[in-house]
């Protein structure tokens, strides 16, 4: 049940980060987490912490539906991840090998995270181009930090290999980055911390190396069925009645 509640919380954490000025990518970011939750309990992952959990998260979710303007939500979650992911590619690649680079670790970190939220518009799996993303976000994790540890050279491919980097993107605004920023500077190569247990080498399965499902989500058009369906089960859950 644990491990279950591990895969959920760094998306849970973003959604309280970002709750107050990015509040459109917050609610995704929390039924991302949510579908965590319903898919573990469908598995037979059954817990009074998951119950709770989920019930309380439904409530957070079904406020945000009511006062927000979703009708461009993926558009706005892309759009965010891909800044997120611009600003860490460039952060990376102006530099030094070394202690200047460790930095990079938490950018990358969240930019992975933001990007697999966006599965839920696909049907749980990412395109091509946000896929090498996110998985290009997992690897330079690891590389930097084993770079570090090891006192080699962890400098990023060339941009034109590599075909990575969207064009000329703005990254995100201070005071959003600096809120995704603050909670993961614990997972820096010198502390050890949340990105290594969401991070892979390139080439390996973002589930198996990462840890992180990748579950399908519901859009906003089918929003207001799936709100429904959960409510009822989760009630059936607690023991209550309609």
């Amino acid at each position: 049940m644990a491990v279950v509640l591990k895969k959920c919380r760094p998306y849970l954490q973003r959604a309280e980060e970002l709750s107050a000025h990015e509040p459109v990518i917050a609610h995704y970011c929390r039924l991302y987490a949510m579908e965590i939750l319903i898919r573990a309990r469908q598995g037979g992952e059954v817990s009074p912490d998951i119950q709770a959990l989920l019930l309380a998260e439904l409530e957070k979710a079904e406020t945000a539906r009511k006062a927000l303007d979703l009708s461009a939500g993926q558009e706005t979650v892309e759009s965010f991840a891909l800044r997120v992911f611009d600003a860490a590619d460039v952060a990376d690649r102006t530099a030094e090998d070394g202690s200047d680079r460790a930095p990079v670790v938490p950018q990358f970190y969240v930019a992975g995270l933001f990007l697999e939220i966006c599965a839920q518009f696909y049907e749980g799996e990412l395109p091509p181009d946000l896929a090498e993303k996110a998985k290009y976000a997992r690897f330079r994790v690891v590389q930097i930090r084993e770079g570090i540890r090891n006192g080699t050279s962890s400098a990023p491919a060339d941009p034109d290999a590599s075909r990575v980097a969207s064009d000329a993107a703005p990254g995100p605004q201070a005071p959003a980055m600096a809120a995704m920023l603050r909670p993961v500077a614990a997972a820096s190569p010198h502390h050890g911390g949340a990105a290594s247990g969401y991070c892979t080498a390139a080439g390996a399965s973002p589930v198996a190396a990462g840890g992180v499902m990748q579950p399908q989500m519901f859009g906003s058009r089918r929003w207001d069925k799936f709100l429904f369906v959960l409510l009822g089960f989760c009630l059936c859950l607690c023991g209550r009645k309609w």
